[in-house]
Order: C-alpha cells, then sequence, then structure tokens
C-alpha cells in the first residue's frame, strides 16, 4: 500500500467514531447527541460517545521473528498499529433530595449501559471490516464498565488496527 496522508489517523479515528454512533443508533436509548474525538481521556461532564487514539505502535511483521523484529525494520518492513479508545458515557440515577436513587432507576440505568456494551460488541465485529484492513488484523480488545464517576456510567472499549504510514 502506498503511504497515506498526514490526516491519515484522523481519517481513521472518525470513521470509528461514525461506526459507533451508528451501532449505538441501535439500541434503545440510541447514541448520546454529544460526539467527537479527543486528544486524551475526556472529562465526565456530559453523555457523550467519544474517540481517543491512545497510542502508535509498531507490530512484527513476519509471525516466526523475535519480538526484537520492530528493530530491523529498514529490512523487513513495519506494521503500524493505532489503538482507538471508545468511550460512552451515560448518567447515572441521581439522588431525589436526601434520597437515594430507587431501585427501578439503578436498573433502568443499567439497562441502558448493558444494551450499549452488547450493542458495541456485537456490532464492532460487523463494523471493523469497514475500517481496517482484515488481512492484516484488527484486535477489538473488548469492553470495561465505567465506575460511576461525578453521576456518569457507561463503557471503554479497546481496538487496534493496522494504519499505513505516510512521508512528510
Amino acid at each position: 500500500m502506498a503511504p497515506t496522508s498526514l490526516q491519515q489517523l484522523t481519517i481513521v479515528a472518525q470513521a470509528v467514531l461514525d461506526s459507533t454512533v451508528a451501532i449505538l443508533n441501535t439500541t434503545t436509548a440510541g447514541a448520546p447527541a454529544s460526539q467527537f474525538l479527543t486528544g486524551s481521556r475526556p472529562a465526565f461532564d456530559c453523555e457523550f460517545v467519544a474517540v481517543q487514539v491512545a497510542r502508535l505502535g509498531e507490530e512484527q511483521t513476519s509471525p516466526l521473528t523475535t519480538a526484537m523484529i520492530p528493530g530491523n525494520r529498514d529490512r523487513f518492513g513495519n506494521v503500524i498499529l493505532a489503538t482507538y479508545i471508545l468511550y460512552v458515557v451515560r448518567c447515572a440515577p441521581e439522588m431525589q433530595g436526601a434520597n437515594p436513587p430507587t431501585d427501578a432507576a439503578k436498573t433502568a440505568s443499567a439497562t441502558t449501559v448493558q444494551e450499549d456494551g452488547w450493542a458495541l460488541w456485537n456490532g464492532w465485529r460487523e463494523e471493523q471490516p469497514f475500517i481496517f484492513d482484515d488481512c492484516t488484523g484488527v484486535h477489538f480488545d473488548g469492553g470495561v464498565p465505567i465506575q460511576e464517576e461525578g453521576g456518569f456510567i457507561g463503557w471503554t472499549f479497546q481496538l487496534r488496527g493496522m494504519i499505513e504510514g505516510y512521508v512528510p
């Protein structure tokens, strides 16, 4: 493949965000209205969907080589692997005056969050070939629930996919 533009990392991140939103729109609650790319872990201050490029790294180019083969990329080439973190943040049930949230409110909130996670778990298996080259491998590392923080709950999912470099 020919090297790509300087914008390629952002183009792929936007495609990951767009696919995540499309998947969440299949849930009962739909995707949160706030949808953006972020350069770091975002503040949990509203409901949102965000995608962060969390790491750029190199992987081996030959299945029978040692872990040091990226050090020989001048002879074997290299594979650039970008790591994307998807954030889906929802409002947690709130206190009603001095009273804690009802069990029904807690269950409704959990149902929404669990739908998000299950939709993304299954939906990303269908979406990844449209964004990444399936021949080079896409690693869907799965999701982890967000511990309640500042009245917000949700999921973080991580996926890694190959991206072509560019020539400055």
